[in-house]
């Protein structure tokens, strides 16, 4: 009873500490604001150009921050459940990649033969893609090890990277643009995509609810799934429609964001265990701060000039997956 307590402590303090920290995040960057004069603005009892300055700039930034940091860690711990590996995330296995070079192919599209392909869809398209080969290229005898998934997604990463840097300089003869597409960014962003992100994430997460006994089941392994009557290969095609639709989004709003799908479920998993009502919930409201925290560091640690927001959630990934990948050796070893 006493630790259900806890837990419940623990929700609600994440829960009121999320609202508290997207009030106190936006305050900050080229331009200051007071936590006050952010709720009298929210509230409509100030006007002018530091409102305008707040409302169509500053708010659909942190915004649309937290939804794609939420989509991100829901993406990641549905993949990690469903292929029972806790390595897997978007970025690592390459579908954030593959996202980002169709993205950039329907803008070259458009600019060389004149077609106008949605950029959505054709990043969605090739998100598929990089999701099912990254799945078939690691999957041997039945089973996806750890080391191959990481290889494989690699390989699909280096690939789509290339071919994007490729695309990119053939285009536009300008490397920094590059920068967008490999690092991500989220200057530019506007209420349309926060509008686009919701919608995004809330199917993810209806998908995600429909989902999680299955994925839970399929966590403790395909051949107990399969005795009872749950399809290993139908729930990943799904959790891959679903993780492949929702990156797709993410990249060609705020380019390639990297690690958030890996540390969040961990976290959360921490703090919950794997098999809580409370995950889904908590996992959004964690992924989307982090990210939010992640652009606020990125838009003011060397302002005027503004850190590509994929460098400083490489900066907290990088180490937690090295420590992830070395705890997993020393578990296969012992």
């Amino acid at each position: 009873m006493a630790a259900k307590f806890n837990k419940i402590l623990i929700f609600l303090s994440i829960l009121f500490g999320t609202f508290y920290l997207l009030l106190l995040l936006s305050s900050y960057g080229t331009v200051r604001f007071d936590i006050m004069e952010i709720v009298n603005i929210i509230k409509g009892d100030v006007t002018g150009v530091r409102a305008t300055l707040y409302n169509q700039l500053r708010l659909p930034r942190v915004l649309v921050a937290f939804l794609i940091g939420a989509a991100l860690a829901i993406a990641g711990d549905s993949l990690q459940l469903t292929l029972k590996n806790p390595l897997a995330d978007p970025y690592i296995v390459g579908i954030s990649a593959g996202a980002s070079f169709g993205a950039v192919l329907s803008l070259v599209i458009k600019e060389y033969f004149g077609l106008s392909i949605n950029m959505d869809f054709l990043a969605f398209v090739f998100a598929l893609i990089s999701a099912f080969t990254a799945y078939f290229i690691s999957r041997k005898g039945g089973r996806i090890s750890v080391t191959s998934l990481i290889l494989s997604g690699v390989i699909i990463s280096f690939l789509f990277n290339a071919a994007v840097t490729f695309l990119v300089v053939f285009t536009w003869r300008n490397i920094i643009s590059l920068h967008f597409w490999s690092l991500g960014s989220m200057s530019g962003v506007s209420w349309s995509d926060f509008y686009k992100m919701l919608i995004a994430l809330s199917i993810e997460s209806v998908i995600y609810l429909l989902f999680r006994r299955k994925m839970l089941i399929l966590a403790a392994g395909e051949e107990h799934a399969v005795t009872v009557g749950v399809y290993p290969e139908r729930v990943k095609t799904i959790v891959f429609f679903n993780v492949a639709f929702v990156s797709a989004l993410c990249v060609s709003t705020a380019g390639l964001i990297g690690f958030v799908g890996l540390i969040i479920p961990h976290i959360t998993r921490l703090l919950f265990g794997t098999d809580s009502k409370l995950n889904l919930i908590s996992t959004l409201l964690i992924g989307g701060i982090f990210l939010t925290a992640c652009d606020t560091l990125s838009r003011t640690l060397f302002q005027p000039t503004e850190l590509p927001i994929g460098a400083v959630t490489a900066l907290v990934g990088a180490p937690f997956f090295i420590y992830l990948l070395k705890r997993k050796a020393g578990i296969s070893n012992g």
